[in-house]
C-alpha cells in the first residue's frame, strides 16, 4: 500500500513537473483548471478544461488575425469579413471569460504555441498573399472550432460549458460558410 502511494505521488509529481515545464499557455491554463476542480472534489474535467483553454486561445487568434486583416487586407470583402470576425469573437471571448469567472476554469492570457505559430505565418505575408492565407486559415480554424464545439456541447461534463458551446455553434457555422464562400472566390 505504501509503495502504491509513493508510486502514485511520484507519477503525479512527474506529470505536474512536465505540465509546468511547458510554456504553452493552453496546457498551463488547462492544468490549473483541472487542479482547481480536483481540489474542489470534481473529477473528469480534463476535456472541459482543455476545451476552455483552447477556445480562449482560438478566440484570441481569430481577433488578432482579423485585426491584422483590417490593417493589411487588400480586398474590401476580406476587410468586411474581418470586421465581423473581430466583433463576434470578442463577444464569444467576453462570454467565455464571464463563464470562467463563475466557475473553476482558468483561461490563457496569450495565444497557445500552435496558435502563435499560425499568427506569425499569416502575418508574415503581404498584399493578396495575406488575404488568401487569412481566408484559408479562417476556413481551417472554423472547421476545427465546429468539431470541438460540437464535441463539448454533447460530451462536456460542465453544464455551463455545454450551454456555452451550444450557443456558439450557429455563429461558428455562419463564419465557416462565409469563409468557404470567400475561399471559393479566390480558388
Amino acid at each position: 500500500m505504501k509503495r502504491t502511494i509513493l508510486t502514485y505521488l511520484a507519477s503525479a509529481a512527474l506529470l505536474f513537473a512536465t505540465a509546468c515545464d511547458s510554456n504553452d499557455s493552453i496546457e498551463i491554463a488547462s492544468e490549473k483548471s483541472v487542479q482547481q476542480y480536483e481540489a474542489a472534489g470534481v473529477q473528469n474535467m480534463k476535456n472541459d478544461a482543455l476545451f476552455a483553454a483552447e477556445a480562449a486561445s482560438s478566440n484570441m487568434l481569430q481577433i488578432q488575425l482579423s485585426e491584422a486583416a483590417l490593417e493589411r487586407g487588400v480586398s474590401p470583402e476580406v476587410k468586411d469579413f474581418a470586421q465581423e470576425m473581430v466583433k463576434d469573437h470578442r463577444q464569444m471571448m467576453d462570454e467565455l471569460q464571464d463563464l470562467a469567472s463563475k466557475t473553476q476554469l482558468v483561461l490563457p492570457e496569450t495565444l497557445g504555441n500552435a496558435h502563435q505559430k499560425v499568427y506569425t505565418e499569416i502575418t508574415d505575408k503581404q498584399g493578396i498573399a495575406f488575404d488568401v492565407a487569412y481566408i484559408r486559415e479562417m476556413v481551417d480554424q472554423h472547421k476545427n472550432l465546429l468539431d470541438r464545439y460540437e464535441d463539448i456541447s454533447e460530451n462536456g461534463n460542465s453544464m455551463e460549458l455545454k450551454q456555452f458551446a451550444s450557443k456558439q455553434l450557429p455563429i461558428i457555422r455562419q463564419h465557416l460558410e462565409m469563409a468557404e464562400r470567400m475561399e471559393e472566390k479566390i480558388d
